[in-house]
């Protein structure tokens, strides 16, 4: 009797299933290749590069593109894609203004289908193929540069016809190329500074300057505080930031203790980590007992009016000479 009833209820289902699937369609936007090694790109060169953009869709669907960083887990790897590739020969600096479209957007047009075939001897089909302009400026940072391609379908339910969802799964193109030169990664920390920002926190500031050749993220991986006894008291984290050849950031982390922080002689010891390496350095600090930061200064909405000094000259002046003809 339980089979019967659990066979009445499936078919019963089965419809409403099929209703479901037919109101949501999934759409892919595929991409060829999709990821590109450009070599070395001297500076003040620029290049084209092409890729091939394919689409599923039984419909016309336009597609922008738009340059973004890639995700730091790439920058880590020693291979992106096919390609052999070295983190330690990283340059981190911006080339979102290196990045032109010619045209923007394409359309994918499922009537509009071409076949190429590969290198590999294999045939590709797709629906337009893009292109990327890369201009690499006369003092760009030697080294490998990274970047990525997004690609952001624009969908028109109206022309998909039904009042169906769709889904869609979208690739992203990632680029790299060299730019010559020998690439430097280095850093390090040049002073350690505390500051009382009330009784029970503190700021610890790290001055970490970057002395390699290629730009950097470096972040204040640990900060260390130990007591005049060379106890431990206290390890936290702090700030990431980007860092230019030859720069100097100012890289806080925060030690707040409901308890209250005694004031009194300490040894921090600060490490700043970046693709590469990393820097470590102490030193014996003095946390003071009063606040020693700098307090907002609250602006009032309607400042007072003040009489400028001029006119209080002229004014009594002309009093004065008031009373001397009236004499």
């Amino acid at each position: 009797m339980q089979t019967k009833t659990l066979r009445k209820l499936f078919l019963a289902i089965i419809p409403v299933l099929l209703f479901l699937s037919s109101l949501v369609h999934a759409i892919g936007i595929g991409i060829s290749p999709g990821v590109i090694y450009l070599g070395y790109v001297p500076r003040g060169k620029t290049v084209e590069v092409h890729f091939y953009l394919i689409s599923n869709a039984n419909y016309a669907i336009p597609v922008y593109l738009s340059y973004i960083p890639v995700h730091v887990d790439i920058l880590n790897r020693k291979k992106i894609g096919p390609y052999k590739f070295d983190p330690k020969e990283l340059s981190e600096e911006s080339i979102s203004s290196w990045i032109k479209f010619p045209l923007n957007p394409y359309i994918l047009d499922p009537k509009n289908v071409k076949v190429i075939k590969l290198p590999d001897g294999t045939e590709l089909k797709y629906n337009s193929k893009a292109t990327f302009l890369i201009s690499v400026p006369k003092d760009a940072e030697p080294g490998y540069h990274v970047g990525a391609i997004n690609i952001v379908p624009k969908l028109n339910t109206k022309i998909g016809g039904g009042t169906g969802v769709a889904t869609v799964g979208v690739a992203r193109l990632i680029f790299f190329f060299r730019v010559p030169g020998v690439v430097q990664r280095t850093g390090k920390i040049i002073d350690i500074e505390v500051d009382r920002l009330s009784k029970d926190e503190i700021r610890v500031d790290v001055l970490f300057k970057n002395t390699g050749t290629v730009t950097m993220t470096a972040s204040l991986a640990n900060v260390v505080i130990y007591d005049s006894y060379g106890h431990k008291i206290k390890a936290f984290s702090g700030s990431i930031k980007k860092v230019a050849p030859g720069q100097t950031v100012i890289m806080s982390a925060y030690w707040r203790d409901p308890a209250g922080i005694k004031p009194g002689e300490a040894k921090i010891t600060g490490t700043v980590k970046y693709l590469g390496g990393k820097t470590t350095s102490s030193k014996k600090v003095y946390i003071p007992a009063e606040v020693t930061a700098p307090r907002a200064i609250k602006i009032s909405a309607k400042p007072k009016r003040t009489v400028p000094w001029w006119l209080i000259i002229m004014i009594l002046s002309l009093i004065g000479l008031y009373i001397y003809w009236k004499m």
